[in-house]
């Protein structure tokens, strides 16, 4: 049973591979980096396409809209570099990733 998580989970992360920061460059995900889901209720999205997001009792963070990417899935996720948890990559649910982009593209 316990193998079957294991190849659960590096399924689950294997999506992140590839992915960067849009701004920094960095990888998201690899051996020494951490990525996941991010519950909704930890999340709030901001006129501007921005987001502020909490990661512990306080851990607080803003995410400007130039470094949100677009999630595969309907989630949230997060990719943390420990151990100062700086985040090196911020995914959010096509809707709420392009709400700002559609909106602008359709002005230009």
């Amino acid at each position: 049973m316990a193998k079957l998580f294991l190849i659960a989970l590096t399924v689950a992360h294997s999506w992140y591979t590839g992915y960067h920061d849009p701004v920094t460059g960095y990888e998201c995900c690899d051996a020494k980096k951490d990525c996941g889901i991010i519950a909704p209720r930890f999340v709030e999205p901001l006129p501007g396409g921005g987001f502020n997001v909490r990661t512990g009792s306080k851990s607080r963070y803003f995410i400007p809209k130039n470094r949100v990417i677009e999630s595969e899935d309907s989630h949230y996720h997060i990719c943390l570099s420990p151990p100062f948890s700086y985040i090196r990559c911020f995914f959010a649910p096509r809707t709420e990733a392009s709400r700002e982009r559609s909106a602008l593209d359709h002005f230009e």
